[in-house]
């Protein structure tokens, strides 16, 4: 088993990225980019790495350009504490970049150093259920409710054809949809995402309709996952949690705090 020290996280937290199927792709030796198609029209940038500090005002400037040559409207940039220069998100400020988001990276370590299963402990709401989706329909529930839940906006006809069909060639390859909803009898009322890679379960996109918090659903849909994750081979829970929201929740339930990211955004 894989000790999880500091650095050990952070590689995984730094190999983390969210790239759409129909995202174009770009990785240089400063950054890696997914350009959106359609309603997402953000590009995502991550690792942006410049160590001659006399450069970086001008990569910046370069980034911009390539990403509109790529026919992006505006950039996401995720900050991490391995970022150079360390100065980074003031440069980003004064080319008009804003701050979003603020998350806590947290872990939670899957077995003990016996091997024995180790999962967190959060008490079972009384009539609620969680489990991961396996229909098409019940796909369609968990989009529906990151809209509402997040505000995402709806997906262009190409980004919701491509999102299908990577949840069907995942059934298919591996009878697991990463997806789970949360129910209170037929009513979806939460949601949470996991994908695993290697032996790290990235859990994302967790969140709950605002008249049903409090109630224990988010950690039902984090317990589910963990244990999921675990019957799976992974051997640690990574979440980046809103700082103030859940992060604290975690916090609370023994997740292991290794420090923050940070996004900033832009639109031209």
């Amino acid at each position: 088993m894989i000790r999880w020290t500091t650095d050990r996280v952070w590689d995984a937290v730094d190999a983390w990225r969210w790239v759409p199927p129909t995202a174009t792709k770009v990785v240089t030796d400063e950054y890696a980019l997914a350009v959106t198609p359609g309603s997402y029209a953000l590009t995502y940038v991550y690792g942006f790495h410049v160590e001659d500090v006399g450069r970086v005002d001008e990569r910046i400037d370069a980034l911009r350009k390539r990403i509109e040559d790529l026919g992006g409207t505006g950039a996401r940039l995720q900050l991490t504490p391995r970022q150079r220069p360390p100065d980074l998100a003031e440069r980003l400020q004064r080319r008009g970049y804003t701050q979003i988001e603020e998350a806590d990276v947290l872990v939670w370590v899957l077995r003990d150093e016996e091997g024995a299963l180790k999962l967190p402990e959060f008490p079972p709401p009384a009539g609620i259920s969680v489990r991961e989706v396996q229909t098409e329909d019940d796909y369609d529930t968990f989009a529906a409710l990151g809209t509402t839940i997040f505000g995402d906006p709806p997906p262009s006809l190409e980004v919701k054809k491509g999102f299908v069909a990577e949840f069907h060639r995942t059934m298919r390859e591996e009878g697991h949809s990463g997806r789970f909803l949360a129910w209170e009898r037929r009513s979806a009322i939460g949601r949470g995402g996991m994908e695993i890679v290697g032996s790290v379960a990235r859990f994302w996109g967790t969140g709950v309709l605002t008249e049903h918090r409090r109630r224990g659903v988010y950690g039902a849909l984090v317990r589910a996952r963990c244990e999921g994750a675990a019957e799976r081979g992974a051997e640690i829970a990574l979440v980046t949690a809103r700082v103030g929201t859940s992060g604290p929740i975690l916090r609370h339930h023994g997740f292991r705090p290794m420090g923050t990211t940070r996004v900033f955004e832009v639109r031209w």
